[in-house]
């Protein structure tokens, strides 16, 4: 019986230990994986690490108004984006001007609050004109220019332990 207590006083700090590191393992394999890459071939343009809460922003040149189109999406916690805001100098061709959402004007801008829609990630054909930005909590990840034309993209968060 008193070498079973002795083995047990080992034995469970190890395996505390052991749990501890597992735990810390599995945490770090959770992180959340901003990807931009091509479709089609899987070429990956950018990579960085996000977490839930996180501000996601696209900054376009509308192509055929040739106004500012602003859009901005919240990372949500199993990795779809909300979007919450539009902002535009203006409404044309293609730009949503009934919305069931709240209106404000500010700095020439109209915004568009609280529009609530999920997406559970981004394809789209790139133009590197009318792509001007993606931001990351307001740091530039990447410029529409940085990526080929006419080619088709995707924007998606991928769980750390993925590839």
């Amino acid at each position: 019986m008193r070498l079973l207590r002795t083995k047990l006083k080992i034995l469970i700090p190890v395996l505390l230990v052991i749990t501890a590191i597992s735990a810390a393992v599995f945490a770090r394999q959770q992180k959340k994986i901003l990807v931009i890459e091509e479709l089609e071939t899987g070429n990956v343009y950018r990579e960085i690490p996000v977490k839930t809460g996180d501000e996601l922003s696209f900054q376009w040149e509308h192509s055929f108004e040739h106004i500012p189109w602003y859009e901005y999406y919240e990372i949500q916690k199993d990795g779809s984006f909300i979007l919450h805001t539009i902002a535009v100098a203006g409404f044309g061709a293609g730009i949503p001007a009934e919305m069931d959402c709240k209106y404000r004007y500010e700095d020439g801008l109209v915004y568009m609050d609280e529009i609530e829609s999920v997406f559970p990630q981004f394809n789209w054909i790139n133009s590197q004109t009318a792509l001007k930005n993606i931001k990351v909590n307001g740091e530039l990840l990447i410029q529409g220019s940085d990526m080929p034309h006419h080619v088709k993209m995707v924007l998606r968060i991928r769980n750390g332990f993925e590839k």
